[in-house]
């Protein structure tokens, strides 16, 4: 017999016995624990049953164990991994060398029949105790485990972050001292080309925005992960002219590629945080640059499509491996070297995602080795709202 089936997200206690009459009477011992019972008298059920059940305690009586000898009922209800850590307590004869027995093969607390509705009240209200002082103890473990974690991934961003800094800030730092170095000595020696002095002041200049260009991206992704980065949407007039000035903030220019702007009539007014979207759109060029050789071709596109406006950046350069793809917007884990043998953080990458979520967009990147890269992303038409607790600090 089954008595009525609570709710599957109650807790309730699990009573396996040889008879309906039994079951019934050790009910009612449950019942003044605030707890629901559900009775079982046939073991293929009670098998059945317990496949995924998981009760708070498990009541088996010895007569039931005994109905099925040729069975290891214990030992098939303790492999359970439903059961792996409920408690169980045996209703069995008073014989001393029964009780070590089943205590041997993982029964929690032996009851000795005949007993007493109080005794048994008793036992389960301790084992009900210790359960849940147990699940209280496996929460906090949890929480716990995920403290540590979070604190290994921290002090692992830091040194990744120390180690990008030490890598990719000395390079650009060396070659502005090394171009500002020879620039002097060419100052001091007659019959100099003015044209040759310009050019290596305007390298030297180039170096030194990319450094205050990759700064800038270290410092935006941090602050914008803590909720720091201002954000101000407004109506952008002119979408083209906006990619226009992203690329004049590029280090170093076009650089003798072919760049392409198409905008779709419909996509020229949209709203956004125009430095942001200057600052994403800046950062995309940049990588496109550093990813195609001199002739190379890279176009900026954008368009509506339902109710969004989606922007794209491609080229026909060297292209991303498909495993590099998914993981190219996680700081730290997209690092390569370009076609010109400069190593890319890829910093700016995740910059453009937390920058493009910031307005409620996403980003991808479609892309073939050999064939080039397009980087997509989209602009809701109503962008998301400033958040009120944002703090609003002035860039660096």
């Amino acid at each position: 017999m089954m008595l009525a089936m609570p709710d599957a997200r109650a807790p309730y206690v699990l009573i396996a016995m040889a008879t309906e009459q039994r079951g019934a009477g050790l009910s009612s011992v449950v019942e003044g624990l605030q707890l629901s019972a559900e009775v079982f008298t046939d073991v293929e059920k009670l098998l059945y049953h317990t496949r995924v059940a998981v009760p708070e305690v498990v009541l088996l009586e010895h007569a039931l164990v005994e109905k099925v000898p040729q069975l290891d009922l214990i030992g098939l209800l303790r492999r359970r991994p439903s059961l792996a850590d409920v408690p169980f307590v045996y209703l069995g004869p008073a014989r001393l060398e029964h009780e070590a027995k089943v205590l041997g093969q993982g029964i929690d607390v032996y009851v000795p029949l005949p007993t007493s509705p109080a005794v048994l009240r008793g036992y389960l209200e301790r084992l009900l105790d210790r359960r849940q002082a147990e699940r209280g103890l496996r929460v906090a473990l949890e929480q716990s485990r995920r403290f540590e974690q979070a604190y290994k991934e921290s002090e692992r961003v830091k040194d990744d972050l120390i180690h990008m800094l030490v890598h990719d800030l000395k390079s650009p730092i060396s070659s502005v001292m090394g171009l500002l170095d020879h620039s002097l000595e060419m100052l001091k020696s007659d019959g100099r080309d003015d044209a040759g002095l310009d050019e290596l002041l305007s390298l030297a200049r180039s170096e030194s925005q990319h450094l205050l260009n990759l700064a800038a991206n270290i410092l935006d992704v941090r602050r914008m992960k803590e909720g720091h980065m201002p954000y101000a949407p407004e109506t952008i007039e002119s979408l083209t002219d906006l990619a226009k000035e992203a690329l004049g903030d590029v280090s170093g220019g076009p650089r003798d590629r072919h760049f392409g702007f198409l905008v779709r009539p419909e996509a020229e007014l949209l709203e956004a945080d125009a430095g942001l979207l200057r600052r994403i759109l800046a950062n995309l060029m940049a990588n496109a640059i550093k990813h195609t050789r001199r002739g190379g071709y890279i176009d900026f596109r954008a368009w509506r499509q339902d109710d969004a406006f989606v922007l794209s950046v491609r080229d026909d350069g060297e292209g991303i491996p498909e495993a590099d793809q998914k993981r190219i917007f996680n700081a730290f884990e997209q690092s390569r070297h370009t076609v010109h043998d400069r190593y890319d953080t890829g910093m700016g990458l995740t910059f453009c995602k937390l920058a493009v979520e910031k307005h409620g967009g996403k980003i991808w990147v479609e892309s073939k080795v050999g064939r080039g890269s397009t980087f997509y992303f989209t602009i809701p038409v109503e962008v998301a709202a400033p958040v009120a607790d944002d703090v609003m600090v002035t860039s660096a």
